[in-house]
């Protein structure tokens, strides 16, 4: 089968998935605008990866159970159907099937413009996608440390790319730009889809609120950019780089940049998965006048399903979306006692659902959590106030965001007296900003306490607004959580929080986008008379300075993605393909060739022997990376942070050495049964960095030789 035929069958049976889940996404949210529906790829490909996972403890992953599984969703959404009869309004069906399409197809065609899977940490995300994909059981193996497994790490969004790659037998060089070009149009529609709903079907703020949360960068893109070409200053490192590194001795991304940048991580393949969450908390929010949080048990069980996969995908996201859901269950309780004023029932209500959420999310993933092991993270420590993040940089990162959501939120105070109370205490934060020697205490408990003053009087209610608040108000905790303590991790020194802002800053550029949107959409709407204090923003020279401001802060914002997607296409400067590999071609036509024949031609996961390195980031481990298989040792920097002993590690790279550079046949034999190798790889690489002697290989007792030409490989006999 042609590599194209199997990229159409992929895309066809992510169009399937999709389609098969929209009665479960209506079951699931059907206080929705939506129905949904915006929901339903993202809902489909996560059961089936789920499926799939749990199944193949009983059949093993295999194409089999994929199929498997795909046919168990069919079954459930037939079923609900043909008992339901969901199914939702046309009109509806399209705009996100466009919106989908739309976005796969623009950020494909970025990728064949940038699609080497090469440089940064590209290799180490296709090692760990292609050792999923190559897997028979779970957990897989850790394809830089043979012997080991993945029992350190969340590679459930690998999974979830790599079921329908599997199930479609998509080459792995191509399914990694698939699954970025994938990941950012299902994380586009869900943008859409919140914005949709909250403005009550307003397809206008769908769009603005994808718009705003997967395309904007921030000011520091507009910085970078007079910086480089209009002053024509040095600068060290290239012109999209900066925009996420503006706090110092932090990462600051923010979606655009993760996916122009292309590596394959975690954190970028759970966007979609945690906007799935929000879409059904969403659902719940606006769940008045029930008598339950879900509409049925089976409602239940998918919202749980859908929030405990957060784990497994990138454990960061899940303390984050488990702490929204117990705030939105006590909202739909504490509006229930409003209404019935019947304190036992709400009570036992409320941490009856919490019970049921949290076993629900916990106990589906069991196997996993019985077999995960991360040693990378030790506890919390305190940030000292010298690396504190300081007011300009937090208003590089978002001053549009904080722009739009403080007018928004000022707007709702409906007296004098509240908003003489709300200037108090940004003067009173300002104070004790200063006294704590937390900058950002002046920023973020103004916007955390009128937040929630907004949040708790909409609790009765439960709209659009209280909603959009919480998120504001999450954003607001969250920040000022990373200036005060940060997970303990192997990075030590002045980069100690560099992981905890990178992970939870996301979170923050979520929340606030989605704020910021709604924020204008409110503002838009409304007249001053019609609710809260929106004379604050009358007058003509008022209304004119504030839209003024607007439009220059949106602008800045959008140099970002037009500048940085135009240089990194012509830094890369790449022959347009869809090949990961294709850039090997020139490289190494050796490697390519070699690497093509293992991925077509090994089955399993025996270990290969290949050259190593204790640092990370070059060209070695190139045949684990683009293959899966495991090898002795891969980049040893990494497999250091991640918890393994570092005397090993340093003994396996010395090993590798040996096993090359020794004329000892003996030897060399005794140190490959020690890691199980089965493939003995010799390429350029290895020729130049050992002084690798041939003659031990030679011996037909012990090898053969599977593979010839500029590289060779060498299969051990099974008698050695």
């Amino acid at each position: 089968m042609s590599d194209y035929l199997q990229v159409i069958l992929w895309f066809f049976l992510i169009e399937l998935l999709g389609l098969l889940s929209i009665p479960l996404a209506e079951n699931a949210g059907n206080r929705l605008a939506d129905g949904g529906v915006s929901a339903a790829k993202t809902l489909g490909i996560m059961l089936v990866a789920y499926f799939s996972w749990i199944f193949s403890y009983i059949w093993g992953f295999n194409r089999v159970t994929i199929l498997i599984s795909v046919l168990v969703l069919c079954l459930l959404s037939i079923g609900l159907y043909w008992k339901k009869r969901i199914f939702p309004e046309r009109k509806v069906l399209l705009i996100n099937e466009l919106v989908f399409l739309a976005a796969f197809f623009f950020f494909l065609l970025v990728r064949v413009h940038l699609p080497e899977i090469y440089m940064h940490e590209k290799f180490m995300d296709s090692a760990f996608l292609d050792a999923v994909i190559r897997t028979s059981s779970f957990p897989p193996s850790d394809p830089w440390f043979a012997g080991g497994s993945l029992d350190f790490y969340y590679y459930f969004g690998y999974l979830s790319v790599g079921v329908p790659g599997k199930l479609c037998a998509v080459k792995p060089s191509i399914l990694f730009n698939l699954a970025i070009a994938l990941t950012f149009a299902l994380s586009f529609n869900l943008f859409f889809g919140v914005g949709y709903n909250l403005t009550h079907g307003k397809i206008r703020y769908g769009f603005l609120t994808a718009g705003a949360g997967m395309l904007l960068g921030n000011l520091q893109g507009l910085i970078q950019f007079v910086s480089m070409y209009v002053l024509k200053e040095q600068v060290s490192s290239m012109y999209y780089w900066s925009s996420s590194r503006v706090i110092p001795f932090t990462i600051n991304e923010f979606p655009y940049f993760t996916f122009i940048h292309g590596d394959l991580h975690s954190h970028m393949l759970a966007i979609p998965f945690y906007l799935l969450t929000l879409v059904f908390l969403l659902n719940i929010y606006f769940r008045k006048n029930e008598h339950s949080v879900f509409e049925n048990s089976l409602a239940l069980i998918i919202f749980s399903i859908a929030l405990g996969f957060l784990f497994p995908s990138n454990s960061w996201d899940f303390p984050v979306y488990f702490g929204l859901t117990l705030i939105v269950i006590f909202s739909f309780y504490y509006g229930h006692y409003i209404q019935k004023k019947n304190t036992s029932y709400s009570i036992s209500g409320f941490f009856g659902t919490v019970i049921l959420v949290s076993v629900f999310s916990f106990l589906p993933y069991l196997p996993f959590y019985l077999s995960f092991s991360p040693q990378a993270a030790e506890g919390f420590d305190l940030v000292v106030p010298e690396l504190r993040t300081t007011i300009d940089k937090f208003l590089i990162l978002f001053g549009l965001f904080l722009f739009l959501t403080f007018s928004f939120l000022i707007t709702r105070l409906d007296s004098r007296r509240k908003i003489r109370s709300f200037l108090l205490l940004v003067g009173g934060s300002a104070l004790l900003s200063v006294a704590c020697g937390i900058p950002l205490l002046a920023v973020l408990l103004p916007l955390l306490a009128l937040s929630l003053f907004i949040f708790l009087k909409d609790l009765p209610e439960r709209s659009a607004t209280g909603f959009v608040s919480l998120l504001i108000a999450t954003a607001a905790f969250l920040g000022l959580f990373c200036e005060v303590v940060f997970l303990d991790d192997p990075i030590t020194g002045e980069f100690a929080r560099m992981n905890t802002v990178f992970k939870f800053y996301m979170h923050l550029w979520v929340f606030l986008a989605i704020a910021a949107s709604y924020s204008y959409y409110e503002l838009r709407s409304f007249s001053g008379e019609e609710y809260g204090n929106r004379g604050v923003l009358k007058g003509t020279y008022v209304k004119r300075a504030w839209a003024a401001v607007l439009v220059l802060l949106v602008i800045s914002c959008s140099f970002f993605p037009v500048v940085s997607t135009d240089t990194r296409i012509k830094e890369m400067n790449a022959e347009p393909s869809l090949d990961g590999m294709g850039y090997m071609k020139e490289l190494d036509m050796g490697d390519y060739n070699a690497i093509s024949w293992m991925q077509k031609n090994i089955t399993g996961s025996p270990v290969v022997l290949e050259a190593a390195a204790d640092g990370g980031y070059g060209y070695t481990s190139r045949i684990s990376a683009n293959t899966g298989l495991p090898t002795v040792i891969g980049w040893g920097r990494h497999e250091r942070f991640w918890g393994r002993n570092h005397s090993e590690v340093r003994q396996r790279i010395k090993d590798v050495r040996s096993i090359y550079s020794t004329g000892n046949e003996k030897k060399a034999l005794e140190l490959m049964d020690k890691y199980n190798v089965s493939y003995v790889y010799i390429g350029n690489l290895e020729r130049q960095m050992y002084s690798v002697k041939m003659d031990k290989f030679e011996d037909e007792t012990y090898f053969e030789p599977v593979y010839m030409g500029t590289v060779t490989i060498y299969k051990l006999k099974n008698d050695v």
